[in-house]
């Protein structure tokens, strides 16, 4: 499928059923990403991932991305997140992944473009998100896409890069 500027896509908040499709999405970006020598996610997800993405949906901060019945991406947001002080100025963007036949299509960009628009409505001023501090190429990629680099922070034995973008 070509995704076009024209193309309209549909951010549905998922449901417990989704749950297998969810995990579908990101095992498939989980192994991709493995491919390329960046363990951002465990691959394949694991029962930890399950249960969180799981317990995600129940809280409904989980989207499946796509076009009416064709989902090809998931991207978890939230209204709080404990790697960031609770300030109520941001939304948070987490777990972005999207089927790899549909990758080199900007759909990053347009689910972030999504989660600007849905953080702006809500009248806060910065979208935030973290990435592993190792994965250069993501870093790079987000910093094109906007966000600043704001610092890290560890997290047991996970060591996140933590980047906002200011909406005007």
């Amino acid at each position: 499928m070509q995704i076009t500027p024209a193309t309209l896509l549909d951010f549905t908040v998922a449901r417990p059923e989704d749950l297998p499709l969810v995990m579908e999405i990101l095992a498939e970006a989980a192994a991709w990403l493995k491919q390329k020598g960046i363990d951002q996610w465990p691959s394949p997800p694991n029962e930890h991932w399950q249960r969180r993405m799981a317990e995600a949906i129940q809280r409904e901060e989980v989207y499946t991305v796509g076009i009416v019945k064709n989902r090809f991406g998931i991207v978890r947001f939230t209204w709080a997140d404990p790697y960031w002080p609770d300030d109520n100025l941001a939304g948070y963007v987490h777990s972005i992944a999207v089927r790899s036949e549909m990758h080199g299509q900007n759909l990053g960009g347009l689910i972030l473009f999504w989660a600007m628009m849905k953080t702006k409505q809500e009248g806060r001023q910065f979208l935030r998100l973290d990435c592993l501090a190792g994965n250069g190429r993501l870093r790079r990629y987000y910093e094109d896409q906007g966000f600043s680099y704001q610092g890290e922070i560890i997290d047991q034995d996970y060591l996140a890069a933590l980047y906002e973008r200011e909406i005007g």
